[in-house]
């Protein structure tokens, strides 16, 4: 009976064991009562059949009905509490993956296949125009200004299919971003929606990322931003496997090619509600890029890239944006500024464009240039048509330098310290410098005033970037743009006064 006794008591304690261990479940005390129940009921029984210790090992324990009822309830509760433990395993591993940090909010399937990300970017500048006295022209002003204030949403679901939602609430154009791209092969990736086309190489380049406050002269004879679709893809170098990349920007891979048909929303357009596509006509552009020598070994050429993009097209009576300086942002190329009072200039007929581009990166070291000729047929309509050829052609060269000795890349500088000057960590510094240039066609000033729009542009720029950490930066551009024509009167054009401004950014993006 003592064997029995102590088989009873060992299953009470190991019931209640696994009772405790598994506390978290709703029913557990429920279970715990029961147990306890158990536990008097068998002690009752063994009372009732106590022996004298004088017999005990001349009688062999017998396993009663009421004892086989009792270990039958006990297995019973000892399976359900580990069905509980099953449920609750399963239902934690199927818990999403919440992760905020540096690179925004993220929520992850446990499964990983399905994201979605919030991020954001804030740019507030100020400009200050210098000796603008003799030159009274309304947008040489100084002044602050939000330049951005964006929130998007942008992330993938099984696997593939990446989105990117990005409103912009500090623009004219609200929604610059937004496109869905289904990336299943490195090779061919199918991209669709509103996104920027793969045209100019520095317009390409992240909109937080950028050198400089705001882009050369090449940049603003390609759009801006237009609806369509575009197959792109990439080619890893032999032995070297490709990586998927959604969205229109890739700087990662050997090869890269991106071919796309879209509205054509013009020189540094962006067809929106409020600027619409017009007219059936289509516009096609492509682009072919390579890192010709990524994974040979040369580290201080694995960042050089080059490549050629242009587009074709043949828009219907397009109105055309007016050209500005890069970081002045005044016109000097102004459409709405015709010979004759009350005519109208649109571009109507074929268009083209081709952009020579290439970059460099080589440690704290980096250089970029494009250049870029674009062709396209202007109309001016008052009473009469008059059509001429512009032919404009543009380029650029800049450099710049990491003193603080990070990395120099395409996506920006991160740096090695954030800024925490207790400790004595400043961040990162970038200095730079760049020349661009812009000449309009000398036949476009048959139908526009040549003292209200300069046939020449340009701009030699200064800059410095100071890197607080990976998503805070503080910019200072100083900016001296020079023009041919522009200013005096129809019969004798002189040339505009030269546009000094100096300007500066805080810029938060995550």
């Amino acid at each position: 009976m003592n064997n029995f006794r102590l088989t009873a008591i060992a299953s009470i304690i190991n019931l209640t064991l696994l009772g405790a261990g598994n506390a978290y479940a709703d029913d557990n005390s429920a279970l715990e009562k029961r147990i306890l129940e158990l536990e008097k009921r068998l002690q009752q029984f063994e009372k009732a059949s106590a022996l004298p210790s004088a017999s005990v090992t001349a009688i062999t324990p017998v396993v009663t009905p009421e004892v086989e009822k009792l270990t039958r309830k006990v297995n019973t509760l000892e399976r359900k509490l580990e069905i509980q433990d099953e449920v609750t395993t399963g239902n934690l591993k199927k818990l999403p993956i919440i992760d905020a940090g540096a690179e925004g909010f993220k929520i992850t399937s446990a499964d990983k296949k399905h994201q979605v990300k919030i991020r954001g970017a804030v740019q507030t500048d100020g400009r200050f125009f210098i000796d603008e006295n003799n030159f009274a022209v309304t947008d040489r002003q100084d002044r602050f200004e939000l330049k951005q204030g964006r929130v998007w949403l942008e992330g993938y679901f099984f696997k593939d299919i990446y989105f990117k939602i990005m409103p912009d609430f500090a623009a004219s154009n609200i929604l610059p971003d937004a496109y869905l791209d289904y990336a299943y092969h490195p090779a061919a990736s199918l991209l669709v929606g509103k996104f920027k086309p793969s045209i100019s190489l520095e317009r390409l380049q992240g909109d937080a990322d950028g050198t400089f406050l705001e882009r050369a002269f090449p940049t603003y004879l390609a759009s801006n931003r237009d609806v369509g679709i575009q197959l792109h893809g990439a080619f890893g170098k032999p032995g070297s496997k490709a990586e998927s990349v959604a969205g229109p920007i890739d700087a990662k891979n050997t090869f890269i090619y991106q071919i796309g048909v879209s509205n054509g929303s013009g020189d540094d357009g962006s067809i929106d509600k409020s600027a619409p596509d017009t007219d059936n006509n289509k516009e096609i552009n492509g682009r072919l890029f390579a890192h010709p020598f990524q994974h040979t070994g040369y580290s201080w050429l694995e960042g050089f890239g080059l490549g050629v993009a242009g587009s074709v097209g043949n828009p219907d009576k397009q109105a055309l944006k007016n050209q500005a300086t890069p970081l002045g942002r005044t016109y000097y190329l102004d459409y709405a500024k015709p010979i004759t009072t009350g005519a109208v200039t649109t571009a109507d007929g074929a268009t083209s464009r081709i952009y020579p581009q290439a970059y460099w990166f080589a440690g704290p070291f980096g250089a970029m240039g494009e250049y870029v000729v674009s062709t396209q047929h202007l109309s001016s309509t008052a009473g009469t048509v008059r059509k001429v050829t512009q032919d404009n052609k543009a380029w650029q060269i800049l450099a710049s330098y990491v003193v603080t000795g990070e990395d120099n890349t395409f996506a920006g500088v991160k740096p090695i310290r954030n800024f925490d000057p207790l400790k004595g960590n400043w961040g990162a510094l970038q200095l730079a410098a760049r020349y661009s240039e812009l000449d309009v066609d000398n036949d476009t000033f048959k139908i526009i005033d040549p003292s209200k729009s300069a046939t020449q542009a340009r701009a030699w720029t200064l800059g410095a970037n100071w890197f607080l950490n990976s998503n805070a930066i503080i910019r200072a551009d100083y900016e001296n743009v020079s023009f041919s024509g522009g200013a005096g009167t129809a019969a004798r054009v002189t040339d505009r006064p030269n546009e000094q401004v100096f300007a500066t950014r805080f810029q938060l993006s995550f």
